[in-house]
């Protein structure tokens, strides 16, 4: 569901917690049911707000902004070619 709001919406998390968390919970329940053990955003308010509702939700998978994804492949190529 990666064209669905996660109830971030700038600051709308801070002025509005229960409709911004009625909002993420959808988002939240679909994350668990992949069994995702990762989630990668580009957004850093989604990237804190998805982060805080897995937590909440006592799911495991790691939040990553997707330079950390290249970050990790490019430090492992580099590893492989040592």
């Amino acid at each position: 569901d990666s064209d669905q709001c996660c109830g971030s919406a700038g600051i709308y998390n801070l002025l509005e917690p229960a409709l911004s968390a009625a909002v993420l919970a959808p988002k939240i329940a679909h994350i668990e049911l992949t069994g995702a053990k990762l989630v990668a955003t580009g957004n850093p308010g989604c990237l804190m707000q998805i982060g805080a509702g897995m937590r909440r939700a006592g799911l495991t998978a790691r939040t990553v902004h997707p330079v950390e994804l290249l970050d990790a492949s490019y430090a492992a190529a580099a590893k492989a070619r040592a």
